[in-house]
This record gives structure tokens, C-alpha cells and sequence, in this order.
């Protein structure tokens, strides 16, 4: 009986071994995989920001001095993944999606720091009307 449990064990030992290349291919995958969800659903809040800030310069955000101080800082954030982009493509052109997959969350994290200061522009003026 205890040989039949060491015999398992080390099968399961030579398995784990094994398979460990299969499992590193897969998480690659996973990343790549993510990576893309992820720059998917950047452009789709680049997108919304474009829009929104047209709305907002139509509707003369410029005449409420707390409005254009947050739209700076808006535009910093916007900035900010803009150089996270570009570091995240880079490392998606060399193969690195994991890493890639972290700068482009980096990248929405930017982006909804961005998506938030426009609302409160957005609250700013419309509570103004």
C-alpha cells in the first residue's frame, strides 16, 4: 500500500513537471487575451472622453474657473496614459503581454481618473443652468 501511495506521488511529481511548459503557455495566452480586452475597452473610453469634452466646450466649461482646473487635470490624466500606451504597445510588439497587460490597466486606471473629473465638470455646469 505505501508503494502504490509513493508511486502516485512521484507520477503526480513527474505530471506537475511535465505539464508546468503547457501551463506557462496557457497564462501567456490568458495575458494576450487580456491584454486586448483591455486596450479594447481604452479605445471605448477614449471614445466617450472625445465626445464628452466637445459636449462640455460646447456648453462653455471655460467661463467656470474651478471647471477649466479640473479639465487641466483631466487632460494630465490623459496625458499620463497616453505615455503608458505607448509602453504598453511596446512591450506587446516584443511578446511581454503580461507586462503589456499591466500597463494597459495602468492605462484605464488613467482613464477613469479622467472619465471622473469630467463628471464633476459636467455636475459643475449643468448645476450652474
Amino acid at each position: 500500500m505505501r508503494r502504490i501511495i509513493t508511486l502516485n506521488f512521484a507520477l503526480f511529481i513527474l505530471a506537475a513537471f511535465l505539464s508546468l511548459p503547457v501551463l506557462q503557455a496557457h497564462a501567456t495566452e490568458n495575458y494576450k487575451a487580456l491584454y486586448y480586452k483591455t486596450i479594447k475597452t481604452n479605445d471605448g473610453i477614449r471614445h466617450q472622453i472625445k465626445i464628452v469634452k466637445k459636449k462640455l466646450t460646447k456648453a462653455g466649461y471655460k467661463k467656470n474657473a474651478h471647471a477649466v482646473a479640473i479639465m487641466s487635470d483631466a487632460n494630465d490624466q490623459i496625458k499620463y496614459a497616453n505615455q503608458v500606451r505607448a509602453k504598453a504597445e511596446k512591450l506587446a510588439k516584443e511578446g511581454k503581454y503580461k507586462a503589456a497587460y499591466l500597463w494597459a490597466y495602468q492605462e484605464f486606471q488613467y482613464l477613469v481618473k479622467a472619465v471622473v473629473k469630467l463628471n464633476v465638470i459636467n455636475n459643475l455646469i449643468t448645476s450652474q443652468k
